[in-house]
């Protein structure tokens, strides 16, 4: 396992992660930066497991990553979902182990650098509630990142599943460079396949096509590069078919028949309850 380190004194949150403090006032930001402060956590590559030391005492809301890269996965049988989370994201303990998967496995890919949300930086959000509601934000676009990654596999084609995956994490990780785009993360073809919902084998032979085309390349240090092409390929993927329609208005409607549906049911069960009033409820209407 990796090692742990936790700083014992509290530092300055702002000074390591600015952005944190969207939205606070010019006026109030040195008294911002005194009060909201938080223990430095440090994590040596390797497996790790968030232990009370670093969730409880430390930082019970969660753990903002200042420097690093961390994946968390969890797997069924040998499949694994995969979720790289870098400088800016908020890494919150598992609330329970799902009921069908294996626990939450996290694995600091490089050293790590997370400062802990704790008590300090409660009684700083009591006071500039933009500091929790900058937190809720970066959570909320790291669920968005993840269902985008999930969604990539309902693609038929695996080529276009392999080229979305690294399209999307070039979104997150890539840096613009006279070619394209370069994805510094050295992903293997076996770590693409569980991203992309596709065998080894499978990811081997979208790549080479995906290759042939121009669409990417592999320099020698193990990055991926998109090439413009790529990007040009990846808008055409995604657009949307003109038959497209909101799920969720098929929910309501199949929500609204059952409903109609109980309905009725309800109403013949009164019926069959009370033959005789409804008999003499029939006779008087007549009359």
């Amino acid at each position: 396992m990796a090692d742990v380190v936790a700083s014992a004194s509290l530092i300055p949150l702002l000074d390591l992660d600015p952005d944190l403090g969207d939205g606070i006032e010019r006026a109030d930001w040195e008294a911002a930066r005194r009060d909201c402060k938080g223990h430095v956590v440090r994590v040596a590559h390797g497996g790790w497991q968030l232990t009370p030391g670093t969730t409880g005492r430390f930082g019970p809301i969660g753990l903002v990553i200042a420097e690093g890269v961390l994946c968390r996965e969890i797997a069924i049988r040998d499949r694994h979902m995969l979720e790289l989370l870098g400088s800016g994201d908020v890494l919150q303990p598992p609330v329970s182990d799902a009921r069908l998967g294996g626990p939450v496995m996290l694995t600091a890919v490089t050293d790590l650098t997370l400062v802990a949300l704790g008590k300090a930086f409660i009684s700083a959000a009591a006071r500039w509630p933009v500091l929790l509601a900058n937190v809720h934000r970066r959570l909320e676009a790291q669920r968005a990142r993840l269902a985008v990654q999930g969604l990539v596999g309902h693609l038929p084609r695996a080529e276009h599943r392999v080229l979305f995956v690294l399209g999307h994490l070039a979104d997150r990780w890539g840096k613009v460079v006279p070619d394209g785009v370069l994805l510094p993360l050295p992903l293997t073809h076996d770590v693409l396949g569980q991203l992309s919902a596709a065998r080894r084998s499978t990811v081997t032979i979208a790549v080479n096509m995906l290759e042939s085309e121009g669409l990417i390349r592999r320099p020698d240090d193990g990055s991926w590069l998109l090439t413009p092409e790529a990007a040009r390929a990846l808008d055409a993927i995604a657009q949307p078919k003109r038959t497209r329609h909101v799920l969720g208005e098929t929910l309501v409607v199949r929500q609204q028949l059952t409903e109609a549906r109980s309905t009725r049911a309800a109403s013949r069960g009164a019926a069959d309850l009370h033959p005789a009033s409804t008999s003499a409820a029939s006779i008087n209407s007549a009359r």
